[in-house]
């Protein structure tokens, strides 16, 4: 989590990595990471779509290992904090310089100990990690459940406990691809386990 005060010295620091490599390549692409929510003001979103090439939002972990709840890791809708949310706050904090801005989504998933079969129950314990194989491999013994609101998939089984697993699959993804479509976003990145 970036501080509050850091604000300004990433800026200056982006500039300064920006005329290095400028300086030492010829026509360099430079993008950086950025967050989904900017919980504390802490980066200058308009300043640094200038500075670089691209801003890689990391469109993931809105639910993670950690959550009190199971639910989707990039929900496109359903809730305050959302995919929808993410890239209205970065465009209008850019002043709508949606060239600069790159969707990531996730390959992965995470699958949480719940305590039942309801959607988005109440998690047990940390979630873990799955592969987008992993997840999917799933569902030669359980049925796949689909989540209009977040536009994602999920799998509620018994392993011993109930068990949520939250994934994006082709279809979640294909709507997600369309949403950074109709944003008219640079484009999407992917990021995967594995």
């Amino acid at each position: 989590l970036l501080p509050s005060n850091q604000r300004a010295n990433l800026v200056l620091f982006m500039e300064e990595l920006s005329i290095a490599f400028h300086d030492s390549m010829d026509n360099p692409i430079i993008t950086m990471a950025t967050p989904p929510i900017d919980w504390n003001n802490a980066w200058d979103y308009n300043a640094l779509a200038e500075i670089t090439d691209g801003l890689f939002i990391m469109g993931y972990n809105y639910f993670y290992s950690g959550s009190a709840y199971a639910g989707p890791v990039s929900p496109l809708g359903g809730y305050f904090y959302d995919l929808e949310y993410t890239i209205n706050d970065y465009l209008e904090k850019t002043n709508n310089q949606n060239e600069k801005i790159i969707l990531g989504l996730p390959y992965y998933g995470y699958d949480w100990p719940v305590l039942n079969d309801n959607i988005n129950s109440e998690t047990l314990d940390e979630g873990t990690a799955k592969t987008y194989s992993s997840a999917i491999s799933l569902l030669i013994d359980y049925e796949n459940n689909w989540d209009n609101n977040s536009v994602s998939s999920w799998i509620a089984y018994q392993n011993n406990n109930w068990r949520q697993c939250w994934y994006d699959d082709s279809l979640s993804l294909s709507n997600k691809y369309q949403f950074a479509i109709d944003s008219n976003l640079s484009g999407v990145g992917i990021w995967a386990l594995g």
